[in-house]
């Protein structure tokens, strides 16, 4: 229901569903935080509007000016924190926080590879029990940076989901 509300205010003035967050990587991440939760996104959008509707303690990381005033324009609670950072010399964000969170969603920033930057520094934001979600598992580049991942951290769990929107996204418990 909550996805629901957010996704009609989401795309109230224009249609933003081809790149939002799909309601079933909504569902699997809503089982894996609890109110005063640690979150932490790269990228912003409809997924940070959740994230901020859930009561947990989220940081949003993104670096492009538009999506972060499109974001901060709803009246964010707050415990979200939205941070604009540019790109470094990999095409990953070079602000990257220094605390470990209960789950990251990787979904930024835009372009095949881009995510890669993450894996330098991953080890520094999990801990057990850390869930992390990679979406868009169904490009090439998106799904190698998961099994990367994987071969990091050693996961617990991994759960690979299907969208209703034809996209994937992988889940590492870590």
């Amino acid at each position: 229901m909550l996805y629901d509300i957010v996704f009609q205010a989401w795309n109230q003035d224009k249609d933003y569903s081809e790149g939002a967050i799909g309601k079933e990587v909504w569902d699997a991440i809503r089982l894996h935080i609890e109110p005063n939760s640690k979150t932490l996104e790269f990228g912003c959008g409809m997924s940070t509007l959740l994230f901020d509707c859930s009561f947990c303690r989220h940081t949003a990381i993104d670096n492009n000016r538009k999506w972060i005033d499109m974001v901060s324009a709803r009246n964010l609670s707050s415990g979200t924190n939205l941070i604009h950072s540019d790109l470094n010399s990999l095409g990953f964000y070079e602000f990257v926080p220094e605390e470990r969170f209960d789950l990251i969603l990787i979904d930024g920033p835009a372009g095949e590879g881009n995510r890669n930057g993450v894996l330098n520094i991953i080890h520094s934001l999990v801990k057990k029990g850390t869930a992390i979600v990679v979406d868009d598992t169904n490009r090439p580049k998106d799904k190698e940076l998961s099994e990367a991942i994987q071969k990091l951290l050693e996961p617990e769990h991994v759960i690979e989901g299907d969208t209703s929107h034809n996209r994937k996204f992988d889940m590492i418990i870590v």
